[in-house]
């Protein structure tokens, strides 16, 4: 009897261990990037694109080369999402279409859970920027002298 409960047990041991085991094969890049923009602007310019390089030169200052972009002028509440699944990266920079300073309350999320959540101050001359790049190296841009 105790030879016909084994094989039952060892099943139900191997079905609990596949289920489980099923998210250590899950894909964990993000197919999704949201992005909500809430601010008392009347007009906001906004930069996206998901084909770029960036690289840190030796004082570790980060710079974007991109190679296609989006630029919209937007208004506020702003809310819309991009499929990233075959890019792996996001960049986004969003800054005031005028002069003025702008408080901004800025959310971006990844397949549903939320990466970045601030409330900044965007000013022309320094805008908001969020750079995602998944597995991806960042360069790193030496200059000889």
């Amino acid at each position: 009897m105790n030879i016909k409960r084994r094989p039952i047990w060892f099943a139900s041991l191997l079905v609990a261990f596949a289920a489980s085991g099923c998210e250590w094969f899950a894909d964990p890049s993000p197919e999704v990037v949201r992005v909500t923009l809430v601010g008392e602007a009347e007009s906001f310019m906004l930069v996206t694109s998901t084909e770029f390089i960036a690289a840190n030169n030796e004082a570790g200052d980060m710079s974007v080369q991109l190679f296609a972009a989006d630029t919209t002028v937007i208004s506020f509440p702003f809310d819309r999402s991009w499929n990233i699944e075959a890019e792996q990266r996001f960049f986004l920079l969003a800054a005031p279409v005028d002069s003025s300073a702008v408080q901004v309350q800025v959310r971006v999320f990844l397949d549903g859970d939320k990466d970045f959540d601030r409330s900044v101050n965007a000013v022309t001359e320094d805008p908001v920027r969020y750079i995602y790049l998944f597995n991806q190296q960042i360069l790193q841009d030496f200059e000889l002298l």
